[in-house]
């Protein structure tokens, strides 16, 4: 016998938890019947960052939020000042912590920790089997991660968001907590696109975290290392590790639209909710839940959410660029953060920038190289 529900979420990470907190928000959904599938009982530990402007609705999540941010290399160092906006920082533990709990005081949810074994939409209701039960909803939301139809999509290279991130704690004031390092290139590259961001929540606290653009991932103790050698050259010695973080995020330009069907959208990674030219997930899966909500007023099909934008086709030509030229990643980047206003930059970033700042951004970059690239990618598709 299988167990009816209004929605169905398969997997409960970022995309899920802000997806049900906008509907909490929303009588229309308050009492439907919503059924969450989690495999996994073990607590994430993450940290989200993002920029807004400075009334951002996320601020009740905030752990720190910085009006200065800092970019540099073996070349430069060059800080910004924000007027209008933040660059902010969320913690997943407290902020999944909280959704749940107003969630299940507001809305009709049900939390069950299987596996999702398989998923058919191709009727009126969608069927879900789980290791234990079978399922059925009038709407699923898919979150659950799968790598395997857009490898093997040969016209599109991937390239992986690789990282793994120390929050320390230091005997003395080591940080500046009033500004926030959103990318340092001044390591050694190994012919890769290598970064840390250095983030102080106090004088005394950061996260400092390795991150890569390449096309694979590292040994574990490949990381740490990395993070021991830039502590040190840092000269901060002395310090505890309070908690660490992992992760990787695909970089693609797959077209995951096509794997959504009437009643079923995938969504976060799984939907292709990331810039994939630069790995940010926060800020895009706030906006594409909101819109999706929105959608769903007047429309019940999913395969008609969301087009492709001019911004598909700049990332497709930007990650080609590091895919074969993986080692200009810093050079790239320093010539887009010396030669355009931060406050453009992030627009840009967000898929929000008009024509002519599109214009002067792809001016920063070198025009033979990504022209040749833009030719490339035109006769691809």
């Amino acid at each position: 016998m299988k167990k009816e529900y209004d929605f169905i979420f398969c997997g409960y990470g970022l995309s899920s938890s802000v997806i049900l907190f906008k509907m909490s928000k929303i009588d229309y959904y308050l009492n439907k019947k919503i059924l969450i599938i989690e495999s996994s009982k073990k607590e994430i530990n993450k940290t989200w960052c993002f920029w807004d402007v400075n009334d951002s609705k996320w601020n009740s999540f905030l752990v720190k939020k910085w009006s200065n941010v800092n970019f540099k290399n073996f070349n430069m160092s060059l800080d910004f000042k924000l007027d209008n906006m933040t660059y902010n920082m969320i913690k997943s533990h407290d902020f999944f912590k909280t959704i749940k709990k107003t969630i299940k005081s507001k809305m009709n949810v049900e939390i069950l920790n299987e596996e999702v074994l398989s998923i058919d939409s191709q009727s009126d209701k969608v069927k879900i089997k789980t290791t234990n039960n079978f399922f059925c909803a009038d709407k699923v939301f898919n979150s659950v991660p799968n790598l395997s139809p857009y490898n093997k999509d040969s016209k599109l290279k991937m390239l992986l968001q690789h990282f793994k991130g120390w929050t320390i704690k230091t005997r003395n004031k080591c940080f500046d907590d009033k500004i926030a390092t959103i990318m340092d290139f001044s390591i050694d590259q190994k012919n890769e696109t290598r970064f840390f961001y250095v983030l102080p929540v106090s004088p005394n606290e950061a996260l400092i975290e390795f991150t890569l653009f390449s096309k694979k991932e590292l040994n574990d103790s490949e990381y740490d290392q990395e993070i021991l050698n830039y502590l040190e050259e840092k000269g901060i010695s002395d310090y505890r590790v309070i908690s660490n973080e992992k992760g990787v995020i695909p970089m693609t330009c797959f077209d995951f639209r096509k794997y959504n069907t009437k009643n079923l959208i995938n969504i976060g990674t799984s939907g292709g909710w990331t810039k994939p030219s630069t790995g940010y997930t926060f800020k895009f899966i706030d906006k594409k839940s909101s819109k999706l909500l929105s959608f769903m007023q007047t429309n019940n099909d999913f395969r008609k959410f969301e087009k492709k934008t001019r911004f598909w086709y700049y990332d497709r030509i930007f990650l080609d660029v590091l895919y074969y030229q993986n080692h200009l990643g810093s050079y790239l980047f320093q010539r887009l953060f010396v030669k355009n206003k931060i406050e453009r930059i992030f627009k840009f970033l967000d898929n929000e920038s008009s024509l002519f700042d599109d214009i002067k951004i792809t001016l920063s970059f070198p025009k033979i190289l990504f022209t040749k690239t833009f030719f490339k990618t035109l006769f691809k598709y």
